[in-house]
């Protein structure tokens, strides 16, 4: 960064140039509007916005007429900012439903550079960055902007496509990352993703802007951003051809081994046995391990098995044309799979209440959290355990369900939360219980907690609701095991008492 240690950035800009919008549209967190929009902003920002969007051209003397922007918090773009990934996740959505191919040519609609997007970080600017002295020569009538005493002007620090930095001032000038690209007169990002978001093939891709965070939606996310890239203009077919195996690779979650036989398989499944499409797939994976074995291949094209008339292979579209279409319904298919299986809760059946007891136990104990995360961070799995309390699960063990119960009962007294007297008490009692063979006296203090039959509070992601609720599971599962240790006491006790007689 430009900045030195007494000075803030101001709110930064996220544009995307070569895309316009007619009305404002919501995209995970943020709202994107058109550059003519300055509704909300304030007198500083639209003064931003306005010398940001007069730096966007085409090429030569055209300026871009309006551009798609939101507002950023102010950002270090050196760092890994959570909205700059979120960001990320939405050029690849954007880029990958503006490739739709044409229904008979399956050429993309858009190339990727057209989702281009540019970062704006309000901040000085060194001059020697903005306005290089070095074997150039000013053509230009730009008036020189005053410079403080390290040589710095206003001017805003960049990143376009979230890899290359760029740093301009007032009256610079930002082009399109390739030599020639066309703007599309029909194209406007707030109707066209209404109606993208409606089809059955992209209806399920907003989702992934508000459960990012997902092992599927992460692997579908990656895979987009390599699809994008096979989508460039700046590419060769060969580089192509390997960016968009690398897509499918993610996607479907290839082995490393035999990925040629799972590839084929897997696209048969996912779109059922069609004719010649194992054909297509086997050829197109020759295709890639052509190029990145040998950096080079003669058969970009499909060549259907057919009677020939000649010695020569009959060559129709190329690879490129069928893998485009082929991995967009890849990716319906994968999304409606895991929505299937999301709605049913799969995932969640295959987890079994003693590692959910033991994910408590970690994260209660987990010092780079604050206590009111770490709670939050277990909501989730305390529901779980409590919905699944009623299965029947060997290799339960009482030493992880009472350690889950203790790590809650410490990390609640020292959460600042108002406990009454009573409860306090017991919480005391079960988080101070020396840990003995047969955990007796951990199992009493929960029975003294369960007999207290304190209502839980009103909201049920608070601390001591989450401590309560993980507490009475565990009771559930311990009760009869307490009464059990509680009779063998007992009898042991009563046969000393007459040894004593």
């Amino acid at each position: 960064m430009t900045l030195r240690p007494e000075e803030v950035a101001g709110r930064a800009f996220a544009v995307f140039p070569f895309l316009k919008t007619s009305e404002p549209i919501d995209l995970g967190s943020f709202i994107f509007r058109s550059t003519e929009d300055t509704t909300g902003l304030s007198d500083e920002d639209s003064a931003h916005l306005r010398e940001i969007a007069d730096m966007l051209f085409l090429q030569n003397d055209l300026r871009i007429r309006s551009a798609t922007y939101a507002i950023l918090p102010p950002l270090n773009l050196d760092n890994d900012e959570p909205c700059l990934r979120e960001l990320e996740h939405i050029q690849s959505i954007i880029a990958f439903c503006y490739s739709h191919p044409h229904p008979t040519l399956g050429h993309p609609f858009l190339a990727f550079e057209h989702a281009s997007l540019a970062i704006f970080s309000p901040e000085p600017v060194s001059t020697f960055l903005a306005r290089p002295e070095h074997h150039v020569t000013d053509i230009g009538t730009t008036t020189r902007l005053p410079q403080d005493e390290w040589d710095r002007v206003s001017g805003y620090q960049g990143r376009y496509n979230f890899r290359h930095p760029f740093w301009v001032i007032k009256n610079s000038r930002l082009y399109p990352p390739v030599p020639h690209i066309v703007l599309n007169h029909s194209q406007t990002l707030a109707s066209d993703l209404v109606q993208f978001f409606e089809s059955p093939r992209y209806n399920l891709l907003p989702a992934l802007l508000r459960k990012p965070e997902t092992e599927a939606g992460e692997r579908v996310l990656t895979a987009l951003s390599w699809f994008n890239r096979a989508n460039a203009l700046d590419i060769d077919d060969e580089s192509a051809i390997v960016n968009l195996s690398i897509a499918f690779e993610t996607l479907l979650a290839l082995p490393k081994d035999a990925k040629t036989d799972r590839f084929v398989d897997a696209v048969s499944l996912l779109l059922g046995r069609v004719a010649r499409l194992d054909e297509w797939a086997e050829q197109f994976y020759e295709t890639r391990s052509d190029v990145v074995h040998r950096g080079k291949t003669t058969n970009l094209h499909f060549s259907p098995r057919t009677k020939k008339t000649s010695g020569n292979d009959l060559s129709y579209q190329p690879h490129l044309i069928y893998g485009r279409q082929i991995f967009q319904l890849c990716v319906s298919a994968v999304l409606f799979g895991a929505s299937l299986s999301n709605n049913a809760g799969i995932a969640d059946k295959l987890i079994t209440n003693e590692e959910r007891f033991r994910f408590v136990c970690k994260t209660l104990e987990d010092e780079s959290l604050a206590i009111a995360d770490r709670f939050k961070a277990i909501a989730d799995t305390v529901a779980l355990i409590d919905e699944f309390r009623f299965v029947g699960e060997r290799g339960l063990l009482i030493k992880t369900m009472v350690g889950a119960v203790q790590c809650a009962a410490k990390n609640l007294l020292v959460s600042g939360a108002g406990l009454d007297s009573a409860l306090k008490e017991r919480m005391e009692g079960i988080a101070n219980t020396p840990r003995s063979y047969d955990f007796f006296e951990a199992l009493e203090a929960l029975r003294d907690l369960h007999d207290l039959r304190t209502a839980l509070p009103g909201d049920p992601q608070s601390p001591q609701a989450l401590t309560q609720r993980l507490a009475d599971a565990v009771w559930h599962y311990t009760f009869m095991h307490y009464h059990w240790l509680a009779e063998q006491r007992r009898n042991k006790a009563g046969q000393v008492s007459t040894k004593g007689c």
